[in-house]
C-alpha cells in the first residue's frame, strides 16, 4: 500500500503542475477560450473508449501493467507539451495525458479492491486523498517554477517525475488480482467471457441498473464539473481578478488540498446512508460552484470557491465509489467499473465547449452554468434502490 501512495502522490503532484501550466501557456501563445475548448473536448473523446477497454483488457491479463503504462504515457505527454505549440498537436498531447490519467484513476480503484477489498472505501479515499493534496503541492511548485525556469523546464519536471515512479512501481509492486482461468471462482460461462475478448465486446455488455443510473448521474455531473475545472478556472482568477501566476498557483493548490486533506478522513468516518450522502453533498457543491461567480471581490470569491470540494467531493466521491463497486459484478469488475466511469468522462467532452461558448459573453457564466448543471446530476440516484450492506464495506 505504501508504494500505491507514493506512486499516487507523485502522479498527483505532476497533475498539479499539468493543469496550472497547461491553461497558461496557450493563454501565453494567443489562443482563444474557444480553441482551449475544442483542445479539452476533444482529448475526452478518447476516455470514453480508454476507460472501457482498460478496465477490460486488465480482468483478462491483469491491472499491473496497463497501470505502469498510464504512468508512462503521462510522463510522455508532459515532456512533449512544451515543444508543439499547435492546436492540432495539443489535442493530441492532451488526449495522451488525459487517457493516461484516466485509466490509471480506473485501474487504481480496481488494484485496491483486488488487494483490500474489506477497507476498500477507507483505503481508496486516502489514497486518492494523497494523490489530490500533492496536486496542490504541484500546483504551489508550477507557480515558482513558471516564474524561476518558464513553462519548458517545468513541463519537463512533471514529466521526469511520472516516469521515475513508472519505474518504481512496474519493478516493485507485486499484484494480487489473478486473471480468470487460473481459479475457480467464476462460471464457465462467465470464463469463455473473460477470455473471448474482442474489439466489440465491451459495447456488447449491459450494464446492470444501479450502474446505469450512476453512468447516467456521473456524466451530468461531469458536464457541469468541466464546464469550471478545466481550462476556465485559472484563467477565471487570473483575468478577473488580475492576479499574477503565483497568486493563481495558490489558489488552485488550496483547492486541491480542500479536496485531498478532508479525504484522508472521510472515507472512514462517512458511515450513513450512502446514496443520500452522495445526493446531499454534489447538491452542497453545485451550489458554492455557482455561487463562485458573484463576488467582485477575489478573495470572497476564492473561500467560496474552497468551500465546494470540502463540504461536497471529499464526502460524496468515496461514496460514490464504494456504490459502483457495490453494484458491479465480479465476473467483469473492471469492465463495468470502467464503462460506468467512460460514462462520467463524456462529460468532459461537452463541459469545455460549453464553457468556451459562454465565456464570450461573460468569464462568470461558465462557473453559475458548472453548479446547476452538477446540482441536476442528483435527479437519477433517487431512483436507486439504496441497500444498507454496503455500508459493511469499510
Amino acid at each position: 500500500m505504501v508504494l500505491l501512495i507514493i506512486v499516487s502522490a507523485a502522479f498527483g503532484l505532476s497533475i498539479g503542475l499539468y493543469d496550472l501550466l497547461l491553461p497558461l501557456f496557450l493563454d501565453h501563445m494567443g489562443m482563444s477560450y474557444g480553441k482551449m475548448g475544442i483542445i479539452f473536448s476533444f482529448s475526452a473523446i478518447f476516455l470514453f473508449f480508454i476507460r472501457i477497454y482498460a478496465g477490460h483488457i486488465s480482468d483478462i491479463i491483469g491491472r499491473k501493467h496497463i497501470f505502469s503504462l498510464s504512468l508512462f504515457l503521462s510522463s510522455v505527454a508532459n515532456l512533449c507539451t512544451p515543444f508543439f505549440p499547435y492546436v492540432s498537436s495539443q489535442v493530441i498531447l492532451r488526449s495522451l495525458r488525459e487517457s493516461s490519467n484516466a485509466i490509471k484513476e480506473t485501474l487504481q480503484q480496481l488494484l485496491i479492491f483486488d488487494k483490500w477489498k474489506e477497507s476498500f472505501r477507507h483505503l481508496t479515499a486516502w489514497i486518492t486523498g494523497f494523490d489530490v493534496t500533492f496536486q496542490g503541492i504541484g500546483a504551489i511548485l508550477g507557480g515558482f517554477l513558471l516564474v524561476k525556469v518558464g513553462y519548458r523546464y517545468s513541463f519537463i519536471f512533471s514529466g521526469t517525475v511520472v516516469f521515475v515512479v513508472c519505474m518504481l512501481f512496474m519493478f516493485k509492486f507485486k499484484e494480487k488480482f489473478t486473471p480468470f482461468g487460473s481459479h475457480g471462482s467464476v462460471t464457465s460461462s462467465d470464463l469463455a467471457t473473460a477470455r473471448s475478448f474482442s474489439w466489440s465486446s465491451p459495447f456488447r455488455h449491459r450494464l446492470t441498473y444501479p450502474l446505469f443510473l450512476l453512468a447516467i448521474s456521473g456524466f451530468i455531473m461531469e458536464v457541469g464539473v468541466s464546464m469550471s475545472h478545466s481550462f476556465m478556472l485559472p484563467l477565471f482568477f487570473y483575468h478577473k481578478f488580475s492576479l499574477s501566476p503565483v497568486v493563481v498557483s495558490a489558489i488552485l493548490a488550496l483547492h486541491r488540498l480542500s479536496f485531498g486533506i478532508p479525504m484522508i478522513v472521510t472515507g472512514k468516518v462517512v458511515k450513513w446512508n450512502l446514496k443520500m450522502t452522495t445526493i446531499i453533498f454534489i447538491l452542497l457543491q453545485g451550489i458554492f460552484m455557482a455561487l463562485t461567480a458573484i463576488p467582485t471581490y477575489f478573495l470572497a470569491a476564492a473561500v467560496i470557491w474552497l468551500m465546494h470540494d470540502l463540504v461536497g467531493a471529499s464526502l460524496w466521491q468515496p461514496a460514490r465509489n464504494t456504490l459502483i463497486q457495490h453494484y458491479a459484478r465480479n465476473e467483469s469488475r473492471g469492465l463495468d467499473v470502467g464503462m460506468v466511469l467512460s460514462w462520467h468522462g463524456l462529460g468532459w467532452i461537452f463541459g469545455p465547449l460549453l464553457a468556451g461558448w459562454v465565456s464570450k459573453y461573460s468569464i462568470n457564466y461558465p462557473f453559475i452554468l458548472s453548479g446547476v448543471i452538477a446540482s441536476v446530476s442528483i435527479i437519477p440516484l433517487f431512483w436507486l434502490k439504496y441497500n444498507a450492506r454496503i455500508v459493511s464495506v469499510e
